[in-house]
């Protein structure tokens, strides 16, 4: 048998550097020898890809172009099944941790753990799909094959040893009282300071991130053209995608200034545009079930207060923490409360950014979350091994 501190982390869409890397850094600091295992095709620009994890292991997945097909299915279904084929040619692990979605590593994860009783499994629930597709109407007519499509996933939840979540949302949404919420995490930022650089005579907001079909760019526009009406509004844009000119321009109609910074990876040169603004937008079309995002956890690092529209998570921590102001229908209240907040008002929302992510998502805090949940799941492993 394989040392007992074994341990696979599986993604199909190279989630690592938002969700599985915090369990990495955890089950090596306990001793843990663990593998990335992931695919060789990036399910947003549909081209082959280079992980850039050390280690990785990159199994081929299936090319399709269009994320509504046949194709994307069957990509998502030979990958789940090849990955646990691969598996079964390892010795046999202490530990399998698999992210979901696709909801097809569910079900081959389970059938890997009935075969293999001794591995603890863990499912990670990054995303709920479908629950997450965006188009309401269309979500209604495919009804029946999304019904399918996501009982693939509940049923087989069971047969985890742990099932943990991204946000409380999903934990409701699912009904099983035994999944854990474990939130995002994020690196603390490191030599950069955190003293606010900007100004007060204009609103300073900021938009990071992908500019993609789930983002809700009508009511970002309708919350900027409310907002001028008080006060000039600029818009830093850092990030891109499909939808990226009708941000652009959308924002600009609505007569906010638009300064579009491009795709930024770097640290020090993002906090450097945010670390002059007052807050960071986060609006989702209503039809998308999330109840916390990555955008907003990086806003927070950055000292960024929230202007979003996400329900569930991010609302109730917008309203018990104060770090920034929830957006409702046409978004005219939050934009008369956003521009009518003194310097002072700012600041401390600021303050509070920064507290709530030190306190509920840097890396340490829920490293210390994931050895409070699997401290006596493995210990169970050790002694029956």
């Amino acid at each position: 048998m394989e040392s007992k501190r074994t341990a696979y982390l599986i993604s199909c869409s190279d989630h690592y550097g938002h969700r599985l890397f915090a369990i990495d850094e955890y089950l090596k600091s306990a001793g843990f020898a663990t593998t990335y295992v992931t695919c060789d095709f990036d399910h947003s620009s549909k081209r082959v890809f280079r992980c850039p994890v050390p280690g990785c292991v990159q199994l081929h997945a299936r090319p399709y172009q269009k994320n509504l097909s046949f194709d994307r299915i069957l990509s998502h279904k030979n990958y789940a099944r090849d990955v646990f084929r691969w598996l079964e040619t390892r010795e046999e692990p202490a530990l399998v941790v698999a992210l979901l979605p696709p909801n097809y590593l569910a079900k081959y994860g389970a059938a890997y753990k009935r075969r293999h009783p001794q591995v603890r499994l863990i499912f990670d629930l990054f995303d709920l799909w479908p629950e997450t597709f965006p188009f309401g109407r269309m979500k209604r007519l495919l009804g029946v094959p999304f019904h399918i499509w996501a009982g693939m996933r509940d049923q087989n939840l069971k047969y985890a040893d742990l099932v943990t979540a991204e946000c409380d949302l999903f934990r409701e949404k699912l009904g099983f009282s035994s999944i854990r919420t474990v939130y995002l995490a994020a690196r603390p930022l490191t030599g950069v300071s955190v003293d606010y650089t900007g100004t007060f005579e204009r609103l300073q907001l900021c938009y990071l991130g992908a500019i993609n079909n789930i983002i809700d760019i009508p009511g970002i526009c309708g919350f900027l053209r409310e907002a001028v009406k008080y006060r000039p509004v600029t818009l830093h844009v850092i990030g891109g995608g499909e939808r990226q000119q009708e941000l652009l321009s959308g924002a600009a109609a609505a007569g906010a200034e638009v300064v579009y910074h491009g795709i930024i990876y770097d640290e020090a040169e993002k906090h450097a545009i945010m670390n002059g603004c007052h807050f960071g937008l986060n609006f989702m079309k209503s039809a998308v079930c999330i109840g916390l995002t990555m955008k907003s956890v990086d806003y927070l690092k950055h000292g960024l207060p929230l202007l979003s529209n996400i329900p569930a998570d991010t609302q109730r921590l917008i309203g018990e923490r104060h770090i920034g102001l929830q957006v409702s229908g046409d978004g005219s209240e939050a934009a008369r409360q956003a521009t009518s907040m003194s310097g002072q008002e700012l600041l401390l929302l600021r303050e509070n950014a920064r507290r709530a992510f030190s306190e509920l998502f840097d890396l340490r805090v829920i490293c210390r979350q994931y050895e409070a949940l699997l401290q006596n799941l493995l210990r169970e492993t050790e002694d029956k091994s």
